[in-house]
């Protein structure tokens, strides 16, 4: 190695330790402001800067050697007892800290250092300190470092991971380890292949052995045949054939076993290099975090706040690449929680809280997801600001409080009338969201009024491969990670309700909205219905939760997750693809947004469930409601559309009316005098000869605890007053009744 060659690599090693250092240099001024007594955060910043000066003197930076000398003599001040720190020192020694990253910086980039920056900190430094720093010494001839630091680095950079043995460390750049993973994702594929033939040679064996049978069984008769024919010279031959054919038999057996031998080892030790490879990428949480207590401190320093910060679970591992995808999102959401969520101290006081507030980020593992959260002791979101912003913005506000957080989620909206260097613009909770889903997650948020905010964001622990359900949707394979799946069920379509004009699934913790998920992934085509079970999948992003209805349920394995090209329409419900031993290619879904998706559209199970049919006739259903408004309007538009109408004025009078008259169908409000809609639907449900009739609902109880009642009675569908159309009450009446929509066109006759 030349001269040259060498002085680049000693500048390149430095560049990553200078990068190492103010990590540390950052968190112990952050300690040190906080504890001036303790003497060990001074010793510890005494350290870095001595460590830093010789490693620059080696690495030939004399501009970073004079700022080191500088900021010892300082420091040596402190230790010694001849200077107490404040506040303009603090400010000083986070600017070195500031100004030597960017030092690092620049080497790492090739570039030179900025003298100008680190000239005037060197003066500010000298004139703070009292003493002027020595010329540095001459930069040495570039040699090999004598040894290894004994002293294990806290954190490691970004850039590059740090490997420990039992002969200290070795530095790997991170773009080899992603190259590593990315091959050893490709041998998971690779290593299938094996067990398919392995499958084939087993085949192929028990095909020779029933020729083998079967020659047994002919042959004889073959060679008695022979004989009588005189034809007993080619006997030899043929008993020849059949020796080959047992000897083939056997050989082809010994290949099979040995095929599948070899692919069980190729299995067990393509699990061991994923799982090794995949260990070399982990990293503690806690560095995604390195930045935030900085960025909290100086923020709320600007703002005139006082804010503790902490961070739990931080040992917890996950993805290099995982991390670092979190990192913008995590400064994003602190910085909100300190600008936006947190008040004053004089408010806080005022609330009756106390003036320093908290901010916590916190991370755990559930299965194969991380979960992270960012919250803050703060005012909570502020609705009717959010609500001002949306229409400031041109868009639609929803009613409900979490349909208004939903779409502030979805980013470049603010509530801030000016724009200030910290926020005010829109675009942080856009990046957090971005990069969020960039990594296959999920963002959302709770709050309360006065008591705080916390940011969820579910991320997968590692990128490359997924432990996945594999199911068929019409000739598809369709993968979904199985960290979303709350449960598989087979129904019948009978067991299906039907809300608000769509397909529910009853279940104990409530009605379950169903889709069909060759609906939400278009263009795949949906099967007909076939009237047997309907197979149902059960996802669960954070508190929301949708029934998927599938084709077939195949299997749980592992797969390596491809990103998707192309298909803008198709991939806002992929997360990628992932390519299968035997070729195929199988789509792997973003739960959140299929979740989301399933949600927010109304195409309920498809031709997954079969409709009842029957024969186009006039048919009669009985309206039972106390409000005589709401019975005459009921009744004109049953009536305008082809069906006879009974009416009845509360539940009691209803329950005679069913008893004494014949009826195809029920349409009752919930709150009546004498008898309410549960009341009689229970009462319906318990006769015993025409339980099985129809009851839709209509109500203004339109909470999930009254819906889910309202399903736990019996009805068939429960509609809310507050959104209740003409066409929706028809559409459910038509579906209930199996009847075509052409049978009672709009204007149909049968009115009276």
């Amino acid at each position: 190695m030349s001269p040259d060659e060498l002085a680049a690599r000693l500048r390149a090693t430095f560049a990553g330790e200078l990068q190492e250092q103010m990590r540390a240099m950052n968190e112990a001024v952050l300690a040190l402001e906080t504890a001036p007594d303790r003497l060990e955060h001074v010793d510890a910043l005494f350290r870095v800067a001595h460590t830093l000066k010789g490693a620059s003197r080696a690495a030939d930076v004399p501009a970073v050697e004079r700022v080191c000398h500088a900021l010892e003599s300082l420091l040596a001040e402190a230790r010694d007892g001849a200077r107490t720190l404040g506040a303009g020192d603090f400010q000083l020694l986070f600017a070195a800290a500031d100004a030597l990253a960017d030092a690092g910086e620049r080497l790492s980039a090739g570039r030179e250092v900025d003298d100008v920056r680190l000239g005037a900190l060197l003066r500010t430094l000298k004139a703070g300190a009292g003493h002027e720093a020595p010329p540095p010494s001459p930069a040495p001839t570039p040699s090999p470092p004598a040894s290894p630091r004994t002293a294990r680095p806290r954190t490691v950079p970004s850039e590059s991971a740090t490997l420990a043995g039992a002969e200290g460390q070795v530095r790997i750049a991170a773009s080899k380890l992603d190259a590593l993973l990315a091959s050893s994702g490709d041998l998971l594929v690779a290593a299938g292949r094996p067990a398919l033939r392995a499958t084939e040679a087993e085949e192929l064996h028990g095909a020779l052995a029933r020729c083998a049978t079967r020659w047994r069984e002919d042959g004889r008769r073959l060679l008695l045949d022979l004989h009588r024919l005189g034809a007993g010279a080619d006997e030899p031959s043929l008993l020849a054939l059949g020796d080959d054919l047992q000897r083939l038999t056997r050989e082809a057996g010994r290949l099979a076993a040995a095929a599948r031998r070899d692919a069980r080892t190729l299995a067990k030790n393509v699990d061991d290099v994923m799982g090794d490879a995949r260990t070399l990428r982990l990293r503690p949480f806690s560095e995604a975090c390195e930045a935030l207590p900085r960025a909290v401190r100086d923020l709320a320093t600007g703002a005139g706040k006082e804010v503790a910060f902490r961070v739990v679970g931080g040992d917890v591992e996950a993805d290099r690449v995982v991390l670092d995808g979190l990192r913008d999102a995590l400064l994003q959401l602190v910085r909100n929680a300190v600008d936006h969520g947190v008040e004053a101290p004089a408010t806080r006081a005022a609330a009756g809280k106390p003036r320093s507030a908290v901010v916590v980020v916190g991370a755990e593992l559930r299965g194969e997801r991380l979960r992270v959260t960012v919250s803050d002791d703060g005012a909570g979101l502020d609705l009717p600001a959010i609500r001002g912003a949306l229409l400031r913005r041109g868009l639609a506000v929803p009613d409900d409080a979490d349909g208004v957080v939903r779409t502030f989620l979805e980013g470049r909206v603010t509530t801030r009338s000016e724009a200030t260097t910290v926020s005010g613009r829109g675009v942080g909770l856009d990046v957090a969201r971005t990069a969020v889903h960039h990594l296959g997650g999920h963002l959302s948020v709770t709050w309360s009024v006065g008591g705080g905010t916390v940011f969820h964001l579910d991320a997968p622990v590692s990128m490359t491969s997924t432990r996945v359900l594999m199911v068929g949707v019409a000739s598809h394979l369709v993968a979904i990670p199985i960290s979303y799946v709350e449960r598989i069920v087979r129904v019948e379509p009978k067991e299906l309700r039907l809300t608000e004009g769509r397909h529910v699934l009853p279940t104990d913790a409530g009605p379950v909205p169903v889709v069909s998920l060759a609906r939400l992934l278009p263009p795949l085509a949906e099967r007909p219905a076939t009237g047997g079970r309907v197979a149902l999948v059960l996802l669960a992003s954070g508190a929301r939760r949708l029934a998927v209805a599938v084709d077939e349920l195949l299997e749980a394995r592992e797969v390596a997750v491809r990103p998707v090209r192309g298909g803008a329409s198709r991939s806002a419900s992929l997360r990628g693809a992932a390519l299968l031993e035997s070729g195929r290619i199988a789509l792997v879904l973003d739960p959140p947004a299929v979740v989301g998706a399933g949600l927010a559209s109304n195409v309920g199970a498809g031709h997954m469930v079969e409709p009842r049919r029957a024969a186009p006739t006039r048919r009669r259903i009985l309206v039972v409601d106390d409000s005589i408004t709401t019975r005459t309007l009921e009744r004109s538009i049953l009536e305008a559309a082809g069906y006879d109408v009974l009416t009845a004025a509360d539940g009691a009078e209803g329950w005679r009316a069913f008893q004494e008259q014949a009826c195809d169908l029920v349409v009752a409000d919930i709150e009546m005098p004498k008898m309410d809609g549960f009341a009689l639907c229970k009462a319906i449900r318990a006769s015993r000869h025409r339980a099985a009739v129809p009851v839709v609902l209509v109500t203004a109880l339109e909470s999930d605890e009254h819906r889910a009642r309202g399903l736990e009675v019996g009805a068939d569908a429960y509609i809310g007053k507050s959104s209740f159309d003409q066409q929706s009450l028809l559409d459910t009446i038509r579906q209930l009744l199996g009847e075509d929509p052409l049978d009672h066109p709009p204007n149909g006759g049968g009115a009276s």
